[in-house]
């Protein structure tokens, strides 16, 4: 009992110094702390100064304190049904975007509206959305400011698409074309990747020859990428596009020039960004590297623009560049199982010189016990929060894990740990040289040389 009554103060000491660092800081920059009531400004410089490594360092100890002092103190068969009917809150969610709850609200008056005013436009029952943004509320996503009257809070503005409402009734095929993407990628995760997730148990129950759980949602043998170009599926795979945009939002675009140094590179050397998309990370490159002669390489039609060559290329043929510096690849190895890693690293090796580095930026999972696994590895040991917090700093930390399963549940690929990333690269001739962590974001560089 006195050992349960220490975890507990030392948890809640944990909160009072990570609230008193970020008054501190906040306090030293003549600012105050961004209100959960106010609409989300992402251009508030008090926004950027959450990026400040003592304030990201206090918010994880603030959000794993926290979740860990609600699970310690909390009725233990209430919070294993609640968490059973926490998908509620994703479905809920997705309802407020489709309706453009978020849009009526910033249109109407600041002090609230009227559930009934936020139905009207998409012809709902006015009951029942105010039930649905009443349980979102109690997440703290809206609020409700007298009884059946909502307002924008800083959590449910980051939805805002941009647009006025009216135009987004018009037409819903086009309605988040142009925005940051965090709605598409809302409403894509509480759509797909909800409906996936519920046959998890069945693929475990019933194995069947390698079906995941989204072919058993969806009815269909082909694998999801395949399944989105069907024409009946334009909107998915257009909304698809959109939110991988919204992946972004949680990570400065600098980030893909932290960790390995580009601009040690000679003048003129060749860097391929293998599957990168439309190029955000090469266009970065690019403008802050411009004697660096960048190919960004993706399915779909060769395009020449400006410092970036744009070539048509499938990583699961052969490598047609044959003297590049660097192979870079964001965000594409999680998408594959490890037969289908090693066999797109295994092209880019049988294409190096002697001196091609292989730049992956991957988040690399750690285990919920601690890394106890010390790895010759230059830079992949990384901090661990210190007891009685997990340390992985549990919730804090929670996105990577949840990111994990929807590879697994859509796509079959998977979020790998120090030791899945060896293992891949040593089956393909790669050798992992070095790891650059890029906190706070759980993005890091990670750097392999050929054998």
């Amino acid at each position: 009992m006195a050992e349960s009554l220490s975890t507990l103060r030392r948890l809640a000491d944990i909160i009072t110094q990570g609230v008193e660092t970020m008054e501190r800081v906040y306090g030293t920059a003549g600012m105050g702390l961004p209100e959960l009531d106010h609409p989300f400004q992402r251009e508030d410089p008090a926004e950027a100064l959450r990026e400040d490594p003592d304030i990201a360092g206090a918010v994880k100890n603030i959000m794993a304190a926290a979740s860990q002092l609600m699970a310690t103190v909390g009725d233990p068969v209430s919070m294993a049904i609640n968490s059973a009917f926490a998908f509620h809150v994703p479905s809920c969610l997705r309802a407020a975007s489709e309706i453009n709850v978020v849009e009526i609200l910033r249109e109407g008056d600041p002090k609230g509206v009227r559930a009934r005013d936020i139905a009207a436009p998409s012809g709902n029952d006015p009951d029942l959305v105010e039930r649905i943004l009443r349980l979102l509320a109690t997440h703290h996503i809206f609020r409700e400011v007298s009884p059946g009257v909502f307002a924008n809070n800083r959590i449910s503005s980051t939805l805002d698409k941009g647009k006025e409402t009216a135009t987004l009734f018009e037409s819903r095929e086009d309605r988040l074309d142009g925005t940051s993407g965090v709605a598409a990628l809302v409403e894509s995760a509480a759509e797909n990747t909800f409906r996936a997730s519920a046959f998890l148990a069945d693929t475990l129950l019933h194995p069947t020859r390698g079906k995941l759980p989204c072919n058993l949602a969806f009815r269909t043998d082909e694998p999801w990428f395949k399944y989105m170009q069907r024409p009946e599926n334009t909107y998915v795979r257009k909304r698809f596009a959109v939110a991988m945009k919204g992946t972004a939002a949680t990570d400065s675009p600098e980030i893909i020039l932290q960790g390995f140094r580009w601009g040690e590179l000679p003048g003129g050397s060749i860097v391929v960004d293998v599957g990168g998309g439309i190029g955000h990370a090469s266009m970065t490159i690019a403008q802050k590297h411009p004697t660096l002669r960048i190919v960004n390489q993706d399915l779909g039609p060769a395009v020449e623009q400006s410092r970036i060559l744009f070539a048509a290329h499938d990583f699961f043929t052969p490598q047609p560049v044959k003297d590049a510096a660097v192979f870079l690849m964001r965000y594409v190895i999680h998408d594959w199982s490890n037969a289908q890693a090693i066999s797109i690293l295994t092209h880019l090796r049988e294409a190096v010189t002697s001196t091609t580095k292989l730049v992956l930026l991957e988040k690399i999972v750690p285990s919920v016990a601690g890394d106890d696994l010390h790895h010759a590895i230059p830079g992949a040991a990384r901090a661990q929060a210190a007891p009685p917090l997990l340390p992985n700093w549990g919730v804090a930390s929670a996105s990577t894990y949840m990111y994990d399963m929807t590879m697994h549940d859509l796509v079959g690929g998977v979020e790998r740990t120090v030791n899945g990333f060896i293992e891949i690269l040593k089956e393909s001739g790669w050798k992992l040289a070095q790891i650059h962590h890029c906190p706070p974001s759980p993005l890091s560089h990670i750097v392999a040389i050929p054998v």
